[in-house]
């Protein structure tokens, strides 16, 4: 009986249990019959079998300095780095794909498609990374943050040219590759719902939370906008609950958010929880109303497409979803939320006001969001993609 064929993810931003990595590509892979391996760079060094069948290392994260820039100086001037030793683990382990997330990798994937047994490499381009870098600049630092921009870009893009295949999760990153690497060799994967979210055998519980937003938790990702919509809120609808869970960024954040609460009495109206295992999150959407968008005006987000859009709509939750990019786009499509302007906590009040006021226009809003989830968003029609993505590098190979 001949060996399974072996598949190796590479991340350095992406904890183990990533939803796309871990629950949606080598969870099913193991499934399918492939011997799955992740080498990770995270935060603490560790290695193991998980409990699904995926073989893992970790290695601890080197920070040299607070400061983000120096540290990312230091860190490629130490000779011992970790990403030294990702590659040694994954080209010992001969696998016939890497597939790799997150922009660094690219610092030794070409090295592995050069390996001698000829594997097949795959770059699962998930964010608009020169764009990240441009939307973070403070106002001293703009002309050194453009050139460095620039220069990830041309860089990204010319590891790019040796690869199998470029997945994106959005059109626009895919198209940015494809002028590169032509159509062929770039393709998206929506990053749409899938079923560890549901379970259909339990009745549905009582809604607890009027407001729900989930992911990383930040200013630009409208966390203080919404903490000043509730405080509009409370004074048309004293009971509301709004829920918070994610990963606060800067950490200091969190602390900012309990003083507002503090400020404004809001204890009883807001919920700041840390971020849970994935698998629990389908949990928490369901016994919650409404789910939040308000992502404000950047670039990466006119760029980014949220896995929260199709995780909202898998669950009936109506969205109140910022006025641009793809969030307006599938909101105005789909006919499953209220648009605001996001810099606005009145409108995302009001918003918010409207949908829990108005039994049929959330009742239209939910049963459009759900319908569009079970015949349009699923991730299993993705996965197959990728396996025969998988299956034509393999023959060519």
């Amino acid at each position: 009986m001949p060996d399974p064929l072996k598949i190796c993810f590479l991340a350095d931003r992406h904890h183990l249990f990533d939803d796309r990595i871990y629950w949606k590509m080598a969870v099913p892979l193991v499934s399918e019959g492939f011997e799955v391996h992740y080498l990770l760079i995270g935060d603490a060094n560790s290695a193991g079998i998980t409990k699904e069948g995926v073989k893992y290392s970790i290695w601890k994260t080197k920070t040299f300095s607070q400061n983000r820039w120096i540290n990312f100086v230091l860190k490629r001037l130490n000779p011992n780095h970790n990403y030294r030793k990702l590659f040694k683990k994954a080209a010992g382990l001969q696998a016939d794909i890497y597939h790799f997330h997150d922009l660094w990798i690219n610092r030794i994937a070409v090295k592995l498609k050069k390996l001698a047994h000829r594997p097949a490499v795959f770059y699962d381009a998930r964010e608009p990374y020169a764009e990240d870098y441009l939307s973070y600049v403070k106002m001293g630092f703009k002309l050194p943050v453009k050139l460095f921009a620039r220069w990830v870009d041309s860089w990204e893009k010319k590891k790019a040219l040796n690869y199998d295949l470029i997945i994106a999760n959005e059109s626009k990153v895919q198209q940015n590759f494809a002028r590169v690497v032509g159509n062929e060799k770039s393709i998206v994967l929506y990053n749409y719902g899938d079923v560890f979210l549901t379970d259909n055998t339990r009745p549905e519980p009582e809604k607890e939370y009027d407001l729900i937003y989930t992911g990383s938790i930040s200013r630009l990702r409208g966390a203080m906008k919404i903490l000043e919509a509730v405080k509009i809120i409370k004074q048309e609808i004293p009971s509301f609950k709004c829920l918070f869970i994610g990963t606060y960024y800067p950490a200091s954040l969190k602390n900012e958010m309990y003083f507002f609460l503090e400020q404004n009495n809001l204890e009883e109206q807001v919920l700041l929880m840390d971020a849970v295992p994935y698998v629990e999150i389908g949990e928490y959407y369901s016994r919650s109303k409404i789910g939040l968008l308000v992502l404000q005006r950047v670039k990466t987000y006119q760029i980014s497409m949220p896995i929260k859009l199709f995780e909202y709509m898998t669950f009936g939750l109506p969205i109140i979803g910022s006025n641009f990019g793809h969030i307006s786009d599938y909101l105005k499509k789909d006919s499953c939320g209220l648009i605001v302007d996001p810099s606005s906590p009145m409108e995302i009040a009001n918003a918010a006001i409207k949908l829990l006021k108005d039994q049929k226009l959330y009742a239209a809003f939910s049963e459009n969001g759900r319908k569009a989830a079970e015949s349009k968003y699923k991730w299993e029609n993705e996965f197959r993609k990728l396996l025969g993505h998988y299956k034509k590098a393999l023959d060519e190979r």
